[in-house]
């Protein structure tokens, strides 16, 4: 099973707008064209979503259970954000089934994109950082580092694109597109490079401008519509 064009093509305009613009705009298309009539809900019935989504949701759910409880009284209890932007729901009596395995897959492409932007926030932050009259991009271990998530990336959108393609590519035989062991590997792979990337940046990861907020909302994108289980993008040896 590959993942559906469409799905691949969202996928991707997600990870280029998670790069370029950031990830409640990237969320945002990425519900708007996946899930645009409910909120897509992990399998334990939580949701991260854009706010400004809440309201077409909410005109959405009055229309379709006419005489019902509100839908804000009825499941919408929303938690403060990890990030500006966005709102964070917990499971009601009125969540609905869990969101396809393709949410997932178009998430990861998501994912993938904010991973890569907060690698362009290390570089620039680290390039203009001095250490004994040289940047802190030529120190070996932070070259080191940063080599590593390249590949990382690089392995993460190989594997995107095998799936989407329908290939078996260079890193090895792939599990089916609904393998959650697959899934879950893909993640926990893009999850650590960013742990990678926030250790480099320091404190300044953790200011309340820096880019560790955007890593978080992200993490927590992963465990909210997450699957059980490990695994990696190909064959275990």
């Amino acid at each position: 099973m590959t993942v559906p064009p469409e799905v691949r093509e969202h996928g991707r305009q997600a990870r280029t707008s998670a790069r370029t613009d950031g990830l409640v705009p990237a969320l945002t298309l990425l519900v708007r064209a996946l899930s645009p009539k409910a909120p897509p809900r992990g399998p334990r019935g939580h949701a991260v979503l854009p706010k400004e989504l809440l309201e077409e949701f909410a005109a959405e759910e009055a229309q379709s259970s006419a005489g019902a409880s509100s839908p804000r009284e009825q499941e919408r209890v929303e938690d403060p954000g990890p990030l500006p932007g966005l709102a964070v729901l917990r499971p009601g009596s009125g969540a609905g089934a869990p969101t396809p395995p393709e949410w997932g897959w178009a998430l990861a492409w998501l994912r993938l994109g904010m991973s890569e932007r907060l690698r362009d926030a290390c570089l620039a932050h680290l390039a203009a950082r001095q250490s004994e009259g040289g940047s802190l991009l030529m120190q070996q271990m932070v070259k080191g580092t940063l080599a590593d998530v390249l590949l990382e990336h690089l392995e993460i959108e190989g594997v995107l694109d095998d799936l989407a393609d329908g290939r078996t590519g260079p890193l090895g035989p792939l599990h089916p597109a609904g393998d959650d062991r697959h899934l879950a590997g893909l993640q926990q792979q893009i999850t650590r490079a960013d742990r990678a990337l926030l250790r480099l940046l320091g404190a300044h990861g953790f200011t309340a401008d820096g880019p560790g907020a955007g890593a978080h909302a992200s993490e927590l994108l992963a465990d909210a519509y997450g699957v059980t289980g490990t695994g990696t993008g190909r064959e275990d040896a």
